[in-house]
C-alpha cells in the first residue's frame, strides 16, 4: 500500500463566471480556485454552489452598507476609488476575499466529512486552512468594509 495521493487538477474548459447583483462584481470560479488553492477533487458544480452561497451571505451582511453607498450615488463597488490597491478599490479586494474565504470554508466543512480517517485528517490539516480560520477571514473582510473593529468583547 502506498501513501501516494494524486491531486486532481480542475478540468474547466471555460472560465465559468457567477453573475452577481450590479453593485458587486461577478465571481470567476477559476479565480477562486487559484486564490484558495482548491484542486479538481472539488467539482465545478460543487464549487459553484459554495460560491453562490458565499455571495448570498456576504451580500446579506453588506446590505445596509450597500444601500448607504447607493444613496450617495455610488452604483458599483468599483466606483469607490478613494483607496486604491493594485489599481482597484480596497472594497473590491475585501469583497472578493470575503466571498472566496466563505466559499472555501463551506467546501472544507463538507469535504472533511467524506473520507476523514485519522491519517487523512492529519495530512490535510497542515495543508489547508481550517473552516473556522476561513470563516474568520471572511468576517474580518466584511468588518473592514463596514469600518468596524475586528474584535468583539463582552464584559462579564
Amino acid at each position: 500500500m502506498s501513501d501516494f495521493t494524486a491531486i486532481s487538477k480542475a478540468n474547466e474548459s471555460e472560465d465559468v463566471e457567477i453573475t452577481n447583483m450590479s453593485f458587486f462584481p461577478n465571481i470567476k470560479i477559476k479565480k477562486v480556485r487559484e486564490a484558495q488553492r482548491i484542486d479538481g477533487t472539488v467539482t465545478t458544480e460543487r464549487l459553484k454552489n459554495a460560491i453562490i452561497s458565499a455571495i448570498i451571505t456576504v451580500n446579506n451582511d453588506l446590505t445596509q452598507w450597500r444601500l448607504i453607498q447607493q444613496a450617495q450615488g455610488v452604483n458599483s463597488v468599483d466606483e469607490l476609488t478613494e483607496e486604491l490597491i493594485d489599481g482597484k478599490s480596497k472594497y473590491l479586494h475585501l469583497y472578493k476575499h470575503a466571498v472566496y474565504c466563505w466559499a472555501n470554508a463551506l467546501i472544507n466543512d463538507r469535504y472533511l466529512n467524506y473520507d476523514a480517517t485519522a491519517k487523512a485528517v492529519k495530512q490535510i490539516e497542515p495543508e489547508q486552512q481550517s473552516a473556522g480560520d476561513l470563516y474568520r477571514d471572511a468576517r474580518y473582510a466584511i468588518r473592514d468594509i463596514l469600518g468596524k473593529s475586528r474584535s468583539t468583547m463582552e464584559l462579564v
